[in-house]
């Protein structure tokens, strides 16, 4: 008789064993969303500071997962859990981040998804061209920290962000050095970290193309001559075709000490110094402007760069293409083509009037 009841307790015992894991393998594997038409996904946050049981019991009441006390265990458990799973330990370690959770997880796909620690993030196009005053604007539209707040991080502690970045330049402003791209931007990034990576990324494409990898290696002053001469080119140009033979230009006025009689660092100055609407004629008045931008006032380059460029103009600059002209007007504003001269008179016969770039990112 004993032996009977030692095997049906034994049957009894067994058969919770079997029921309790079906039950807890049923609750790992299976998600929330068992009919037709249920799916539905969330965003979440786990904070920081925000225990496992929190999180659990969010995750049940939003009905992600079945059972916010299993979630605990395996989370205060993790050992036992990759057991149970045979799944890496590393999984049930929950981390701070911003996730995108759906109704048709299991509870072993949910830990891999909250245990990343991804974030949040924000995609934001800069055209190339623009200045750092537009950039701040775009960021600020994406809805990162307001557009002052970023022009002033740009625009006073220059030396202490390209030196941690070992740019050996001793400017105020980051201008010139924002590299034009389409970003997927961390929600929780400031204006700083923003513009490190911008830089960072216009080292990397510079060290990545051809014509510009050598560009790091030359003394940071004519690096910088460079840059400024690519934001001019990056203004002047139309066709990409043009690009080299505008730096060319440019490159040859400046070897006879020639003004570079640029219309777009004049439009620098209205537009950014002067913070008046982007002129659709430049007037002989406005060439009289006494700001150092004045290219046609004074020769040689700026003092700094008259807007942010992008690889065509970079190229541009630090391999112009020779010739012997010294000018250019356009001609053919539909194409964007130019006419480029050797001397004055050709010129003038090729134009009668200035004409101004349409306006960056417009």
């Amino acid at each position: 008789m004993k032996k009977i009841i030692l095997i049906i307790s034994a049957v009894i015992i067994a058969a919770a064993c079997i029921f309790t894991f079906s039950s807890l393998s049923y609750q790992i594997n299976q998600s929330p969303c068992d009919y037709d038409d249920c799916s539905f996904v969330i965003d979440y946050e786990i904070k920081d500071g925000m225990t496992a049981k929190a999180v659990g019991r969010e995750l049940k009441e939003k009905n992600i997962i079945f059972n916010d006390k299993l979630f605990y265990m395996f989370a205060r458990f993790p050992g036992a859990a990759a057991l149970l799973t045979n799944k890496p330990q590393k999984i049930f370690k929950i981390q701070k981040g911003y996730y995108e959770l759906s109704s048709e997880m299991n509870l072993v796909q949910i830990f891999e998804e909250v245990s990343s620690g991804k974030e949040k993030t924000v995609t934001v196009s800069i055209p190339e061209g623009l200045t750092v005053l537009k950039i701040a604007d775009r960021f600020e539209k994406a809805g990162f920290e307001k557009a002052d707040l970023f022009v002033k991080e740009a625009t006073k502690n220059g030396k202490q962000i390209l030196n941690e970045l070992n740019i050996d330049l001793q400017l105020d402003s980051v201008e010139g050095f924002l590299f034009p791209d389409t970003y997927s931007i961390p929600v929780t990034y400031n204006s700083k970290k923003i513009i490190v990576m911008m830089i960072k990324n216009l080292l990397k494409h510079l060290s990545q193309n051809e014509d510009t990898k050598s560009a790091l290696d030359i003394p940071a002053k004519e690096f910088y001559s460079k840059l400024i001469l690519a934001s001019i080119v990056e203004r002047e140009y139309r066709d990409p075709d043009e690009a080299g033979l505008i730096a060319g230009v440019f490159e040859n006025r400046l070897s006879i000490d020639m003004p570079l009689q640029s219309c777009a660092t004049v439009e620098y100055i209205i537009t950014e110094i002067n913070h008046k609407p982007h002129p659709k004629i430049i007037y002989y008045d406005d060439l009289e402007s006494k700001s150092a931008y004045n290219t046609y006032k004074y020769p040689g380059l700026p003092p700094g760069p008259i807007s942010n460029p992008g690889l065509t103009a970079l190229k541009a600059a630090f391999r112009p293409e020779k010739s012997n002209y010294l000018y250019f007007t356009l001609t053919d504003a539909d194409a964007g083509r130019h006419t480029f001269s050797s001397d004055l008179q050709s010129h003038n016969k090729a134009t009668n009037e200035f004409k101004t770039k349409k306006a960056a990112g417009n």
